[in-house]
This record gives C-alpha cells, sequence and structure tokens, in this order.
C-alpha cells in the first residue's frame, strides 16, 4: 500500500508543474485578451458584428440552406455511388476492398450528419433575422424566407434518405447489421448487432468525442463569458453551453456508474 501510495504523489508531482503552467498561460491569456477588448472601441467592433449578422441571416442563411442539399448530393452521391460499384465487383476475399467501401461510406454518413446540423444553425440564423426586422427596412423578403424554410424541409429529409441508401449498402456488406434509418430505435439495434470488437471502437471514438465536446465547451464558455462582459450578449449562450456540458459529463458519469454494477449493460 505504501508503494501505491508513493507512486501515486509521484504521478502527481510530475504533473502539477505542467497543470501549474496550463492555468497561468490561460490566466495571462485571459488577462491580455481582456485589456485588449477593453482598448479597442468595443461599440465601433458591437455595430459591426451586428451589421454582419444581419447580413447574414437577411442575405446568406436562406440561399446556403437552399444549396446545402445540392451540395450534399454532389459530395456524396459519386462517393456512394463509386462504394457500390466496388461492392458489387468484390470476390468477399479481399478485405482492402472492404475496407475502403466503408471508409467511403462511413465518410458520406459524416457529411450528412454535419449538413443536418448545418441546416438547423442556418434555419434558426433565418428565424432570428427574420422576426428580428420584422415591419423594418431591413426585412427578409417573404419569398426568400418562405423558400429557405422550404430548402430546410428538403435538407431534413434528403439526407435521411441517402443515409438509408448507405445503411442498406453496409448491410450489404455486412449481413449481420441490424435497424433500419427510419426506426427510432436504429442506434440501439445496430450497436446490438456490432461484435465485441466493433463495440470497443464504438467506446473508443465515443470518449474521444466526449473530450472533444469538453474542450469544445471549454472554449465556447470563454467566448461567450467574455461576450457576456464586453458587448450585449446576455448570459444565455454561455448558459447554453453550459447545459450541453454538463448535460455529457452527467450521462458519461450515469453510465460509468450503471455500466460498472454487475449486470449492469445498455
Amino acid at each position: 500500500m505504501k508503494e501505491n501510495n508513493d507512486a501515486v504523489r509521484q504521478e502527481n508531482k510530475k504533473a502539477l508543474p505542467r497543470f501549474i503552467l496550463i492555468v497561468v498561460l490561460s490566466l495571462a491569456l485571459g488577462g491580455v485578451l481582456g485589456f485588449a477588448l477593453v482598448s479597442l472601441s468595443l461599440e465601433e467592433f458591437d455595430a459591426a458584428l451586428a451589421a454582419a449578422a444581419l447580413f447574414f441571416t437577411n442575405h446568406v442563411a436562406a440561399w446556403l440552406l437552399i444549396g446545402l442539399p445540392v451540395a450534399e448530393f454532389a459530395v456524396c452521391l459519386p462517393i456512394y455511388f463509386s462504394a457500390k460499384k466496388q461492392l458489387s465487383a468484390w470476390d468477399g476475399e479481399d478485405e482492402s476492398v472492404s475496407g475502403e467501401v466503408e471508409a467511403k461510406l462511413s465518410v458520406c454518413i459524416w457529411i450528412t450528419g454535419l449538413a443536418t446540423v448545418l441546416a438547423m444553425f442556418l434555419l434558426s440564423a433565418m428565424f432570428a433575422g427574420f422576426v428580428g426586422n420584422a415591419g423594418t427596412p431591413q426585412m427578409m423578403p417573404a419569398p426568400m424566407f418562405f423558400g429557405g424554410l422550404a430548402a430546410f424541409l428538403v435538407n431534413l429529409f434528403a439526407p435521411t434518405v441517402l443515409q438509408q441508401k448507405l445503411i442498406d449498402l453496409t448491410k450489404r456488406l455486412n449481413p449481420e447489421k441490424k435497424g433500419s434509418v427510419y426506426d427510432t430505435k436504429f442506434q440501439k439495434k445496430w450497436y446490438d448487432s456490432c461484435d465485441e470488437a466493433e463495440r470497443v471502437l464504438i467506446g473508443q471514438c465515443a470518449f474521444k468525442a466526449y473530450r472533444a465536446m469538453c474542450y469544445t465547451c471549454m472554449a465556447l464558455w470563454m467566448v461567450f463569458a467574455l461576450g457576456g462582459m464586453f458587448f450585449d450578449w446576455g448570459f444565455l449562450p454561455a448558459m447554453a453551453v453550459c447545459v450541453v456540458w454538463g448535460a455529457g459529463q452527467s450521462v458519461y458519469a450515469w453510465w460509468s456508474l450503471k455500466l460498472d454494477r454487475p449486470g449492469g449493460k445498455l
């Protein structure tokens, strides 16, 4: 036990200087940013930021929504058909071919997922601009607003159809896989059909995603905290980030406790 305690102390002693350095550098960076923001003309910067936001919400967001599914299909369809062609010619033996097919399908699923998130952001920006400038000369034209709204609906359904094609092709490659994209329990059924090695890979990727979420939330909190201090952003942006951050921490801790018990399972 004493040797174990000595090892713990040595590990803490080794990590402590780096931790102190990170804290000191973070405080110094925060001080520099705060001093720079105080020294700059914040009113002019805030006005420029508001003008840029107004232009984006009124003249850019709707057009991006309209063009998003076109760009998504333009990128994903050639990759999908290439993977489908490779799978049709596959002899079932060469694992390098199956690996290439799976990589192409994963890239397409990644793109469709990001496109859905981007569409939701663009819709919220468009709504904010339309409602915030209603009855003013800067109001977004109604045809553009409804065109963007229709494009958002396309952005919801088009990726789902494309993902269904991608999942079906994956099931042809791996017949043991179960689940349909249109099923509300698709993720659970898909996970249940994965073997032990695939579940380990999913767990490793999920941990990487969890760490990335924590770092991203920390960075966003700093930005929104400074924005609340020096600009008219209020506390809601920082609160939203902290809600997401806290939810991720709580879910991780809850499942760690649950799965660590005898008989614990997803």
